[in-house]
């Protein structure tokens, strides 16, 4: 099966998992949204905590989303499409960045702007080889 641009919770359908892609950048937490919150961006539904937090994503979704579809964010610069865990993640120059594993993350940080820039360029390659 061709894996999705944009990670989501295989039950829920909802992206990121159903975590609040904004709090991470507010509240520098994890944080899980409500489905009453939710908004339809890019083909999937985004889940939020609270309405300030939707209001700013609607506003500029680009700002908050995870980078590379919520993909890891090393497997990318590696090459290749992973899942992510919503519990693991960074943010570096303003970009949410998620992980599948803490050792991936910590490997990742070894390197981080080269790690970046090759994720950047993998992403731009096999972005278009996902499904919507």
């Amino acid at each position: 099966m061709q894996s999705q641009r944009i990670v989501v919770d295989s039950s829920s359908g909802n992206a990121l998992y159903g975590y609040d892609p904004v709090a991470y950048f507010t509240e520098h937490a994890a944080i899980r949204g409500k489905r009453e919150l939710g908004y339809s961006w890019n083909g999937v539904t985004w889940l939020f905590a609270n309405r300030a937090n939707r209001a700013v994503f609607q506003a500029d979704p680009e700002v908050y989303a995870p980078q590379y579809g919520g993909h890891g964010a090393l497997a990318m610069a590696r090459g290749y499409v992973s899942n992510s865990n919503p519990l693991v993640w960074a943010i570096y120059g303003d970009r949410l960045f998620l992980f599948y594993s803490f050792t991936a993350r910590a490997a990742w940080v070894e390197a981080i702007d080269l790690h970046i820039k090759r994720s950047d360029i993998n992403w731009m390659k096999l972005e278009g080889t996902l499904a919507r």
